[in-house]
C-alpha cells in the first residue's frame, strides 16, 4: 500500500466532485484540484442551498447539473458519461467529497497510484483514532467486515468516497445499478464479478465538526448501503424471515392451545408444538424464499434437501457460538442472550448468502 510519487498536472486525470448543498470550503478544493489536474467535473446534484458559491468555481470547473437530488450515485454516473462524451482523453477519474474530508495532497496520490498501475483505487482512512465519530467508526467496521466476508476482498474502508476509477472501467461504472449511496457499495459486486480488485492507498483521517456536512440518513441510507451490498433480494429476504417468524409463533401458539385442552401432559405439548411450529414456518420460509425472494428455477426436492440441511447447520452454530462466546466471556444471565443475538445476526446473513449461492442457485 506504498504510495507512489504524485502526478502533477496530468491532463489524463479529471476530479470529479459532487455536490449537494454546496459547503465553505468547495471553491478552495476546487482550486487546489484544478491546479494538480487542470479539469475538475462539480456534480450539482439539484442543491437548493448556498447556490452562489458555485459561481465561485474556478474557469477550469465544468458543472454538470442536476434539476432535482438525485443521489450520489447517480452524480458519479452524471460526472463518467459527461467524461466519456467529452473527454474521451481522460484515463483516470478521482472522486472526492466536497465536504473537506479529502486533503488536495491525498487526491493527487490515489489519482497518480490508479494513473500508474491502470487499477481501480481507495483511499482509505485509519479508523483507530479517538476523533472519529462513533456512527462512523461502528458503520465502516460492520461493512468492511462484510465485504471482507462476502467478496472476500481484505478491505478495511469501505465508505470512502475517495475512489480512482481507469477509463477501462468507466463504461461499467456508468452501467451499474444504484442511484445514492448504494451505488458505492455496490461498485465491490460488481469488481468481483469483473474479476478486478480495489487497490488502496492510506489517506488522512479528515471528520469536520463530527461529520456535520454530511448528508447521509442513519436509518434509511443504511438500508440503501445493505441493499447494495447484499443485492435487490435481502429486502424481500429479509420480509419473508418475518413472515416465517409469524408462522412460527402462530402454529406453536395453536398447537399448544390444542394439545393442552385435550390433555395432553406438559412434558409434551411444548416440545410437540415446537417440532410442529418449526416444520410448518420453514416450510413456508421454503416456500417464500424459492418462489418470491431467490424465484428459483432449481428442482423442488433438491432445494428443500439443501433448506433442511442449512436449517440443521445454522441451528447448531447457533448453539456452539452461544455456548463457546458465552464461556469465553464468563457470561451469566441476559449477557447469554445478548450474545445468542449477535450470533445469530451474524448467522442471519450466512443464512442468506448460502441460500442465494447454494441452496436456491
Amino acid at each position: 500500500m506504498a504510495a507512489e510519487k504524485p502526478l502533477c498536472n496530468s491532463k489524463a486525470i479529471a476530479a470529479v466532485v459532487p455536490v449537494f448543498n454546496p459547503e465553505q470550503g468547495l471553491p478552495g478544493l476546487c482550486d487546489a484540484l484544478s491546479a494538480l489536474f487542470g479539469l475538475v467535473v462539480v456534480v450539482d446534484d439539484g442543491s437548493t442551498e448556498n447556490q452562489g458559491d458555485f459561481a465561485k468555481l474556478p474557469p477550469t470547473c465544468e458543472i454538470v447539473r442536476h434539476a432535482q437530488n438525485m443521489g450520489k450515485g447517480r452524480a458519479i454516473k452524471s460526472a463518467i458519461g459527461h467524461l466519456r462524451k467529452n473527454h474521451p482523453e481522460v484515463a483516470v477519474l478521482v472522486c472526492c467529497d466536497g465536504d473537506g474530508q479529502h486533503a488536495p495532497e491525498d487526491v493527487e496520490r490515489v489519482a497518480a497510484h490508479a494513473l500508474q498501475t491502470g487499477r481501480a483505487t481507495l483511499g482509505v482512512r485509519s479508523f483507530r483514532e479517538s476523533r472519529v465519530p462513533f456512527r462512523s467508526r461502528f458503520g465502516n467496521v460492520l461493512t468492511s467486515f462484510l465485504v471482507r466476508t462476502i467478496f472476500r476482498f481484505p478491505i478495511y474502508d469501505t465508505q470512502t468516497g475517495l475512489r480512482a476509477i481507469p477509463s477501462r472501467l468507466f463504461a461499467s461504472f456508468e452501467a451499474l445499478q444504484g442511484e445514492r449511496y448504494e451505488y458505492e457499495m455496490r461498485q465491490f459486486g460488481l469488481m468481483r464479478t469483473l474479476g478486478e480488485a480495489f487497490e488502496q492507498v492510506p489517506v488522512k483521517t479528515i471528520y469536520i465538526e463530527n461529520n456535520r456536512a454530511s448528508h447521509f440518513r442513519p436509518i434509511v441510507d443504511s438500508v440503501r448501503v445493505y441493499r447494495g451490498l447484499f443485492g435487490g433480494t435481502f429486502a424481500r429476504f429479509c420480509a419473508s424471515s418475518v413472515f416465517g417468524f409469524v408462522v412460527d409463533n402462530l402454529v406453536f401458539s395453536v398447537a399448544l392451545l390444542s394439545l393442552q385442552s385435550l390433555g395432553v401432559a406438559r412434558r409434551y405439548d411444548i416440545l410437540a408444538s415446537l417440532v410442529l411450529a418449526r416444520v410448518v414456518s420453514a416450510t413456508a420460509n421454503y416456500m417464500a424464499n424459492r418462489l418470491f425472494v431467490f424465484k428459483s428455477e432449481r428442482p423442488v426436492v433438491s432445494s428443500y434437501a439443501r433448506y433442511w440441511i442449512l436449517v440443521l447447520f445454522i441451528g447448531a452454530m447457533s448453539y456452539v457460538l452461544t455456548a463457546c462466546l458465552s464461556a469465553l466471556f464468563d457470561a451469566k444471565g441476559l449477557m447469554i442472550t445478548a450474545i445468542k443475538i449477535a450470533a445469530e445476526t451474524g448467522l442471519f446473513f450466512v443464512s442468506y448468502k448460502l441460500q442465494k449461492r447454494w441452496v436456491f442457485a
